[in-house]
């Protein structure tokens, strides 16, 4: 599987968060204010993994299309 722009720009802004937590925790933020960043890194990482596996299904589905057509081996 070939990733987008989109996909590899998605993961540079999920490394910046993780970052911003480390950073965070070096300078001994508030625990909240970890945690709520904390929860931003989790729910990117979610909205990634879904975007994969949307792709993922989609090229699989058109794959199955194909062969049921015979257009594909």
């Amino acid at each position: 599987m070939k990733y987008s722009k989109r996909i590899q720009n998605r993961v540079s802004r999920i490394e910046g968060q993780v970052g911003g937590v480390k950073r965070m925790i070096v300078t001994n933020a508030e625990e909240y204010k970890v945690m709520t960043q904390l929860q931003a890194v989790i729910s990117s990482l979610e909205s990634l993994k879904l975007e994969l596996l949307k792709k993922q299904m989609q090229e699989s589905m058109i794959e199955d299309i194909k062969k049921s057509l015979g257009l594909s081996e």
